[in-house]
């Protein structure tokens, strides 16, 4: 910003400023401004924070009309999914109705014949069977109810699991200074164990493999566990399993943290450690 001493072109005296003039306050001579480009912008600067002043106001009025038209909107939708609401309840209700009417109208009379005529059970059979399901417990799994193919299927699952386990990835060791890859040759049964009462799920069932390692330095012999759980009877008593093993976490007597050299700690941390009754199940 420049400072300007002005005077009067005429006489030398100084010039005042009244309102949007110019006057010589020795000779009384009056004068016209004319603005340039640099004066409109610096007036521009000037009017430019009131400017956003009232552009932000008026923003800020333009958004409380939205949400409060926004309100309005969501509750007058919220009225109306009321009215459907109450609307199809109001006929779910006369529908019912009529339904129980017709069924103590009709409906005895139809299910006496038809169960007359043994085409369905009667009213005390009916009764009888339901007394006879709710009383059922079908987690109550006895020794009796596993079958060969039971058995069977679930040794098969476990292996499968463990073969495919190993297979993604191998079991290596550190063995005279260098690191020995090895490979799981053999995947064989060694027993099964029902137990009930656990600790851990109703029950389930445990089938301990037998594992043959092979590698270039020497190979081993180790015994892995896994478990199914939640096991279930069908209508028929017959064992309901998805056959899904599941192995539980290694304890640092395991052999690289993937099953044991030792049968019996294997047998301790997969079968006894879940509290309940051991029954073997015999092949």
């Amino acid at each position: 910003m420049q400072l300007v001493n002005l005077k009067c072109p005429n006489c030398g005296g100084d010039i005042e400023k009244d309102g949007d003039s110019l006057y010589c306050k020795a000779c009384g001579a009056a004068f016209a401004v004319n603005y340039d480009e640099a004066d409109v912008e610096h007036e521009k600067l000037q009017n430019y924070d009131q400017i956003s002043k009232i552009e932000h106001e008026h923003e800020k009025e333009m958004e409380e009309i939205r949400f409060k038209q926004n309100e309005k909107s969501k509750r007058a939708a919220e009225r109306r999914e009321n009215r459907r609401k109450a609307g199809r309840e109001f006929r779910g209700r006369i529908f019912s109705l009529i339904f129980i009417l017709g069924f103590f109208s009709i409906g005895p009379l139809t299910w006496w014949f038809m169960a007359k005529q043994g085409l369905m059970p009667s009213f005390k059979e009916m009764i009888e069977e339901e007394m006879k399901q709710s009383t059922r417990d079908v987690y109550d799994i006895s020794i009796d109810n596993f079958t060969d193919d039971v058995i069977d299927n679930m040794i098969a699952a476990a292996k499968e699991k463990k073969q495919k386990s190993r297979n993604d990835n191998p079991v290596k060791d550190y063995i005279n200074d260098e690191w020995v890859e090895y490979n799981l040759s053999e995947v064989e049964y060694d027993s099964a164990y029902l137990i009930t009462g656990a600790s851990e799920g109703k029950n389930r069932v445990v089938v301990i493999l037998k594992l043959e390692y092979t590698s270039d330095a020497e190979d081993k012999t180790t015994y892995d566990a896994l478990y199914f759980d939640n096991l279930k009877l069908s209508d028929n008593d017959t064992i309901v399993s998805d056959y899904a093993p599941k192995s539980i976490h290694r304890s640092d007597l395991a052999w690289k943290s993937d099953s044991y050299e030792n049968r019996d700690q294997c047998y301790r941390e997969n079968v006894l450690a879940f509290g309940g009754t051991v029954t073997e199940i015999k092949k």
